[in-house]
């Protein structure tokens, strides 16, 4: 959800500066509404991105903890060999050969009793990240919300910041 969201954003930031208009003096209001909303947009992407970051890094934790934590460990291999061997001639005549065999292994190593503390930490991150989602999602919807807010408010600056008719009336 927040990689899509970054996306968005990015389409957005697009989006206004597509509309942005050629430079001039004088009647820039509607720019300035432009480039607040921007900014705004870059500080939610850049807030969302850094939320993006911290996945691999509960991944990389609990994985130290439950490698901690002793547990048995298992591992297996198979191993298959086949031989064919084919001779002519000879007193018996035409004689073919197939051996087959097939090897299985499994070790299991047995690990030390598994330490209380070390299932809570374990528990504990995850609790925490759970928690962290929580409040990314929360983050996430906020911003939707804010983004979608301004962007309705200001729809008509955002898409011609100068005005739109040409009939406009000056200071004078």
């Amino acid at each position: 959800m927040l990689s899509s969201g970054i996306m968005n954003i990015h389409t957005l930031e697009r989006y206004i500066f597509l509309h942005v208009p050629q430079m001039e003096d004088g009647n820039n209001f509607g720019v300035t509404v432009q480039m607040t909303i921007s900014k705004f947009l870059k500080e939610t992407r850049d807030e969302w991105s850094k939320l993006l970051e911290e996945f691999p890094k509960y991944y990389s934790t609990r994985a130290d903890a439950v490698d901690k934590l002793g547990l048995s460990k298992t591992s297996s291999s198979e191993t298959k060999t086949e031989s064919k061997s084919k001779s002519t001639g000879g007193e018996k005549g035409d004689e073919e050969k197939t051996s087959n065999s097939v090897v299985n292994e499994t070790k299991t190593s047995n690990g030390q009793k598994t330490d209380v503390h070390r299932l809570n930490h374990v528990v504990a991150i995850d609790v925490k990240f759970y928690g962290d989602l929580r409040a990314a999602l929360m983050t996430l919807f906020n911003g939707y919300i804010t983004i979608l807010d301004n962007m309705e408010k200001n729809q008509e600056k955002l898409l011609s910041p100068k005005g739109g008719g040409g009939g406009a009336m000056g200071m004078y």
